[in-house]
């Protein structure tokens, strides 16, 4: 997903790699298990962050599951651990002398101006990327079950093209 406001061009993207999602981009260092960054955006339960992603779908839901154990294995259960794994894998740009600040309050500015540029972030309420992400995790899980469901979004076919002039109906002689 590539994603963008008028100051800045970002890339996010929900990728599945051995089963677990997870959220991709070039602002930090590392992927970020997917649940890890539901939590650090305020969604504190497991079955709030499971029926987002997988609705009443049993099948999406073994898939999904795997997902969930990512943040125990981390040790992370609160939104303040969440936003602190993920402030310390933040990259600062290497010019001049900046200071980095709290790991807390860089991973904040990181999901408010670099993940979804384009979802804004209004008094802090993240809900409207977390229901976004929900969706794009949503259609990695149809894809898994249905390949048929996975599409390259450079093929012609998937571009929308317009003609100029528009043909014309020719009149039969």
């Amino acid at each position: 997903m590539c994603s963008g406001t008028h100051e800045r061009r970002v890339k996010t993207y929900v990728l599945c790699q051995k089963g677990r999602m997870f959220v991709k981009q070039n602002g930090i260092s590392e992927d970020v298990p997917i649940v890890l960054l539901f939590k650090a955006m305020g969604l504190q339960s497991d079955r709030e962050i499971f029926e987002l992603v997988c609705g009443g779908d049993s099948d999406y839901g073994d898939a999904f599951t795997i997902n969930l154990e990512e943040c125990t294995k981390l040790d992370i259960h609160t939104q303040q651990q969440a936003l602190e794994w993920l402030g310390s894998r933040v990259r600062v740009p290497k010019r001049g002398n900046i200071q980095r600040g709290k790991p807390a309050e860089e991973a904040r500015e990181f999901i408010s101006d670099f993940i979804l540029a384009h979802v804004p972030v209004i008094n802090d309420n993240y809900r409207p990327k977390i229901m976004y992400i929900a969706v794009m995790a949503r259609r990695v899980l149809m894809a898994m079950k249905d390949p048929t469901l996975v599409d390259d979004r450079d093929y012609v076919g998937n571009k929308r093209l317009e003609l100029y002039p528009p043909p014309t109906p020719t009149s039969p002689n």
